[in-house]
């Protein structure tokens, strides 16, 4: 649907060669470096999920040691070369901090991934403003090139009538003036243009790419106002999630742990009487419980610390909920203005074309003077600058209004 929207309103191309702004978001997507820092800070939190795991298996240990003793040191009762090797089994039966532990590592993954989706609706963002900016650029530079082709033909005029002897020098050298000037916008808009184009190409991290043709239409408003989809907002509200567990995990501190291990040994020993060296050999199992009553109030206070930061972090979501309900009402009252100043612009482009026309003709009757002409091709210019500034900024309020409501 989303795309739908891009495509359908925001541009109409006039070939399919042009880079469109889904092909735009992917790359950008693909090449963005901060998405990539979040999948690898999603990757390690998957690996600490394993980490957590690996406290309810069976833990299997191996030791091995060997002793030289000094002869003038030991009795007759004890191996010169003394060697002791132990295999032991320890197998969790219950430790409510293990599992709490691990309901901790799901829920920063679901904040992790949360915050991943946060920076793709950044990067997105961006990508279609850049995008849009590049083709604003663009408009401004055909309007440019358009006024440029209007005084080339006029300076013609203009001279042909000069050296006929009709018109005076001070005419003529108004039009070549007007002529330079347009030049040198022209030339002003075509660099906007092309740096917005770097702009891009920075932005995606690529080298190359077709510029985007096309113009610009008005955007359409989205109707749905769920703060929820927010992006940032679902980053606090899977914070406070890592929290609330933070705070079962420090708790689960008060509860015993129960567990049981199971031994094979071996060492080498003097046979008493004798001095024959022999092998014991031998295993072992129990259980171990585990429960600590008390430990000078530390529980207590991670449990405070956790709690405090539960409730900073709730502190942050009512104040970014409230941030986003006024940054949503701020940007449909410019929707608003924008819209009002957009139609009147629009009547001042057609009133403006229409003096430019008839001043045109008048000159061209020797009945105007260059003077006028030059004012209704200015005025003809402002209007159409200020009218696609105009549609450009509402279209800009409108990717702001998409962004807050995480479209």
């Amino acid at each position: 649907m989303k795309k739908l929207i891009i495509t359908g309103i925001l541009l109409s191309f006039s070939t399919s060669f042009a880079i469109t702004y889904e092909e735009v978001e992917a790359i950008a997507q693909q090449n963005a470096t901060k998405i990539k820092l979040t999948e690898k800070d999603i990757e390690k939190v998957q690996a600490q999920i394993k980490e957590a795991y690996s406290n309810i298996y069976p833990q299997v240990n191996l030791t091995g040691t060997y002793t030289r003793w000094d002869p003038n040191y030991i009795t007759g009762f004890t191996p010169k070369n003394q060697y002791n090797v132990r295999v032991g089994v320890t197998q969790t039966i219950f430790n409510y901090q293990v599992f709490s532990l691990i309901n901790v590592a799901k829920e920063n993954l679901n904040l992790q991934q949360t915050i991943k989706e946060d920076v793709k609706q950044k990067i997105k963002d961006t990508a279609r403003k850049l995008f849009l900016n590049s083709l604003y650029y663009k408009e401004i530079m055909k309007i440019k090139e358009e006024n440029l082709k209007y005084w080339q033909e006029n300076y013609k005029y203009v001279e042909q009538k000069y050296k006929a002897g009709i018109l005076a020098k001070y005419d003529f050298m108004r039009a070549s003036s007007q002529l330079q000037q347009a030049i040198a916008d022209y030339e002003l808009s075509k660099s906007r243009y092309e740096k917005s184009i770097e702009d891009l190409k920075r932005f995606l991290m690529v080298d190359q790419i077709t510029p985007p043709e096309g113009n610009i239409q008005k955007l359409t408003a989205p109707q749905n106002e769920d703060i929820q989809s927010n992006t940032e907002v679902k980053v606090l509200m899977a914070q406070i999630k890592v929290a609330e567990k933070q705070i079962d995990y420090q708790k689960s501190a008060n509860y015993p742990n129960l567990s049981a291990f199971a031994n094979y040994q071996a060492n080498n020993q003097v046979k008493f009487p004798t001095s024959q060296e022999v092998w014991k050999k031998g295993y072992n199992l129990g259980l171990s419980l585990n429960w600590t009553l008390f430990d000078g109030m530390a529980k207590d206070s991670r449990i405070l610390q956790a709690k405090t930061d539960k409730a900073k972090s709730e502190i942050s979501l009512q104040d970014k909920i409230k941030e986003v309900e006024t940054e949503i009402k701020k940007a449909k009252i410019d929707l608003k203005t924008l819209e009002i100043q957009l139609q009147a612009d629009e009547e001042n482009l057609k009133a403006a074309q229409e003096a430019l026309r008839l001043s045109t003709e008048r000159f061209k009757a020797n009945i105007a003077n260059t003077v006028e002409v030059l004012e209704s091709q200015s005025n003809y210019l402002n209007a159409q600058l200020s009218y696609i500034t105009t549609l450009y900024n509402y279209n800009l309020r409108v990717f702001d209004l998409m962004n807050l409501l995480g479209k």
